[in-house]
């Protein structure tokens, strides 16, 4: 009976291990910035949760999306992971510039915006 635990226990262990080699590549996007001084910060966070579900997740390539903030550095982080680089540089390239979250951009300062993508294997 020992035996066919450990063996039980080898065979879900040695599973564990093929799964974690074998998950996809893909992109995390991480940009930071700070809202305009005169944005009321109730109100950015209620456009910031609307970015998601209006444009975001409509993108080619979207798998995740979260925020966040910085009191130390009054710094808004987003986080977006990406099936590819060319859907993350794909959205980027209409973000500014869709009509959906037009008031969201306006909020934003920026000229202290700063974005990094980073490839996962």
């Amino acid at each position: 009976m020992k035996k066919l635990v450990l063996i039980l226990l080898a065979i879900v262990a040695t599973g564990c291990n093929q799964n974690s080699e074998t998950t996809e590549s893909y992109v995390i996007e991480v940009t930071t910035f700070k809202y305009k001084a005169s944005v009321n910060a109730g109100d950015f966070w209620k456009e910031d949760a609307k970015i998601k579900d209006i444009y975001t997740s409509k993108q080619p390539g979207y798998i995740s999306r979260e925020s966040g903030y910085s009191k130390g550095t009054n710094e808004v982080v987003v986080v977006v992971k990406w099936k590819t680089m060319a859907d993350a540089e794909a959205s980027m390239n209409k973000f500014m510039s869709d009509t959906s979250v037009v008031t969201y951009v306006n909020m934003i300062a920026a000229p202290t915006m700063k974005m990094e993508r980073y490839a996962v294997k």
